[in-house]
């Protein structure tokens, strides 16, 4: 899917401000910000419920999504649900295609019940079966794990990660809970003020991220000419910052080997929730951020 140049305005306020980017079928994209930031708008506008807007969206005729809370009949059982929503997208609901996926979630057991006797979690599950009946290429999901206890929410995280795989359908997932999304994205978006501030790609290895200052800036000067451990974030006059997979043993025999001092090194494990407090949360570092 291409989003191409992306503008809207709610009168004199700019939620999104020539936004692109792109995302394919068996991936999952994360997307954070703060409140305000414009995700609510973009997913709205990918899912077509917003109509009005500057920019172009290519390949989204098949996009199922949940945004904000799903629109749901108290007097209405789950199955019935699922029935209703199936004849929306001109399809017959069948229970044996989805059965895998609703026991997975544990709705299967109260399907025949009415929708008012679900808890929170249980109608954000139902909305997620739901956004799936029209056998989607793309999901869109704004806060999918709402009302959720860390169990379920990690239970419905899975079965995202394997729709995406097994189903080959891309998802677009925003949540306040990072530590949720950093578990199941391949890649993370900061969005702030309608714009992309920068991408972070996550992955099954664990990354680290190092700060090291130097005695004198020749060295620092030595060390980027030498480095091959991974991508520099910050540098500047005797400090460096850099994303890497290597062990501190391993730098450490590295700096032995070239003969170069330290006066300070912290490293720290690259989690969802450190970058998006360097990125967007104002944090004090004194180095630049």
């Amino acid at each position: 899917m291409h989003i191409q140049s992306i503008s809207k305005k709610y009168k004199d306020t700019v939620a999104l401000n020539e936004l692109s980017f792109y995302f394919k079928q068996g991936e999952i994209v994360g997307l954070v910000g703060n409140n305000g930031a414009g995700k609510s708008t973009l997913m709205k506008i990918i899912a077509q419920t917003i109509q009005k807007f500057d920019g172009s969206v290519k390949d989204n005729n098949h996009v199922g999504y949940l945004i904000e809370e799903p629109k749901l009949f108290s007097n209405k059982t789950g199955l019935a649900h699922l029935s209703y929503f199936s004849r929306i997208y001109g399809n017959k609901f069948k229970l044996s295609e989805y059965e895998e996926l609703l026991k997975s979630l544990h709705l299967f057991d109260v399907l025949n019940k009415k929708v008012k006797e679900y808890s929170l979690g249980m109608k954000q599950k139902l909305g997620i079966v739901i956004s799936l009946l029209n056998n989607p290429k793309y999901v869109v999901l704004d806060e999918p794990t709402n009302g959720m206890d860390i169990e379920t929410s990690i239970q419905v995280l899975q079965q995202l990660k394997k729709m995406a795989e097994e189903r080959n359908v891309g998802v677009l997932i925003s949540s306040h809970k990072l530590e949720d999304i950093e578990g199941v994205c391949n890649r993370v978006l900061f969005l702030e003020k309608g714009n992309i501030l920068e991408e972070e790609q996550f992955n099954d290895k664990t990354q680290y991220i190092l700060k090291l200052v130097f005695d004198h800036p020749n060295e620092l000067a030595t060390f980027i000419e030498h480095q091959k451990f991974g991508s520099i974030i910050y540098s500047c006059e005797k400090t460096i910052e850099i994303e890497t997979t290597s062990e501190n043993a391993d730098i450490f025999h590295f700096l032995n080997k070239l003969g170069l001092k330290l006066v300070d090194f912290t490293s720290e494990k690259k989690t969802l929730r450190n970058v998006y407090m360097k990125k967007l949360g104002g944090e004090e570092r004194g180095i630049g951020y």
